[in-house]
């Protein structure tokens, strides 16, 4: 089934003039659809994680602020997942296959890691403690989380495999949590180490937790909030310059991601092509940006939405390996609420020396897109010039389209297909 996103360039021959009236114009090759996520009814909503076929889990307030519930966003509307007998749920994670994970009050007012799966919710038990949540899912079923061993000693990672709770320690200290996992049973999350009570990002690989380290600062910390199946984990540390900056850690070296206007910035999720998204400190009066990082540029993303669209990015918390991505922002009512961004193609057409029209966009990776051309901008029927399947990877697309003396004007729009 093919769909229309929106054209997203136009040009005419033999004006050589680009129209980009229909697009926000920026230097970047891709623009964003902002959509908001809405609620479950109440005041607040945050949204979580998003899987490759553009579903969401998060959690929403069901009545001003009196319970929060776990829901997941899919075709255009909130489904409540409920709860485990109690008043409130967290979602957190979900996987290709529409499996959701997160944290849910029981009858007796504990809390404890579920699984949603074929519409029922299940309770996921702990490591002989109180309470459990459950942070991560894969596309094999595993599950990620932390959970209280015996009398409540000490907070437990566990990696949840063919029905086994495994208990994986800490670092050495008494806490551990979990914010990642990929297919490979690799896990990124935060733990203290045995020297004391600071947390430092760790990443679980080979049946072993890592200490992945941090980068300074008079009282070093670090935070692991996020993994892709390449196993390149990122998340926030903080700096000899006492500063709290996002990072990547890639083979067994922890880079810097920089920031925007100003120091500071966390890194929350990373798609399978490397493209990194979070939030940095600016002077925007919130106090911070929700921003993209790929290509090792670090861009504002409320610079690449349409300026009239009134929305105001301040997180971004995941990406998909499509580029859609999600996070928390300011509704043009003035409101807080969860958005969704869609990927745009920009269109970027000249006229070469040798009279030919040179037309390139960046294809995003799991889309297939069709390239139209007619001579009127508003009548006439689309004809494609290009047909291009969806492939795994981000890539650029080049075509040509000769031109001869006379020729009528014409206008190019390219389209998404599914």
């Amino acid at each position: 089934m093919k769909s229309f996103m929106k054209i997203v360039a136009l040009f005419a021959l033999p004006s050589l003039l680009a129209d980009f009236a229909t697009c926000h114009a920026g230097t970047t090759d891709v623009q964003y659809l902002v959509t908001d996520l809405g609620t479950l009814g109440g005041s607040f909503v945050f949204a979580s994680a998003i899987n490759n076929r553009g579903e969401v889990i998060g959690h929403s307030t069901t009545n001003g602020t009196a319970a929060m519930h776990a829901f997941i966003y899919s075709n255009g509307a909130l489904k409540d997942l409920g709860t485990l007998g109690g008043t409130n749920s967290y979602g957190y994670a979900i996987n290709d296959s529409g499996q959701a994970v997160g944290a849910a009050y029981l009858s007796n007012g504990q809390s404890h890691g579920f699984l949603y799966s074929n519409g029922v919710m299940s309770d996921l038990g702990t490591l002989g403690g109180t309470g459990s949540d459950a942070r991560a899912i894969n596309n094999l079923g595993q599950i990620a989380g932390s959970a209280w061993t015996s009398n409540n000693a000490a907070l437990h990672v566990y990696l949840l495999s063919g029905g086994v709770m495994n208990d994986l320690g800490t670092l050495g200290g008494q806490r551990a949590t979990v914010y990642g996992l990929n297919d490979a049973g690799q896990i990124a999350g935060a733990s203290w180490p045995a020297s004391g009570s600071i947390w430092h990002a760790f990443l679980y690989s080979g049946g072993a937790m890592n200490d992945l380290g941090t980068l300074g600062g008079t009282s070093p910390y670090s935070y692991a909030y996020g993994i892709n199946k390449d196993g390149l984990v990122v998340g926030k540390t903080s700096t000899s310059a006492s500063a709290e900056e996002a990072f990547v850690y890639q083979g067994g070296t922890m880079t810097d991601l920089g920031s925007l206007d100003l120091p500071g910035s966390t890194a929350h999720a990373i798609n399978s092509g490397g493209q990194i998204v979070g939030e940095a400190s600016v002077t925007n009066g919130l106090g911070s940006a929700a921003f993209i990082y790929t290509g090792g540029v670090m861009t504002d993303l409320n610079t690449l939405i349409p300026p009239d669209s009134g929305w105001i990015l301040e997180v971004a918390t995941g990406i998909n390996d499509s580029g859609q991505i999600i996070g928390v922002g300011t509704h043009p009512a003035g409101q807080e609420r969860a958005f969704l961004l869609t990927p745009v193609p920009v269109l970027h057409i000249s006229l070469t020396p040798t009279n030919t029209v040179l037309i390139q966009f960046t294809a995003q990776a799991g889309k297939g897109y069709i390239l139209e051309y007619r001579s009127a901008v508003s009548s006439g029927a689309w004809q494609p010039m290009l047909v291009l399947d969806p492939i795994p990877s981000i890539h650029p697309v080049v075509i040509t389209d000769p031109v001869s003396p006379g020729t009528s004007a014409r206008f190019y729009r390219v389209r998404t297909s599914y």
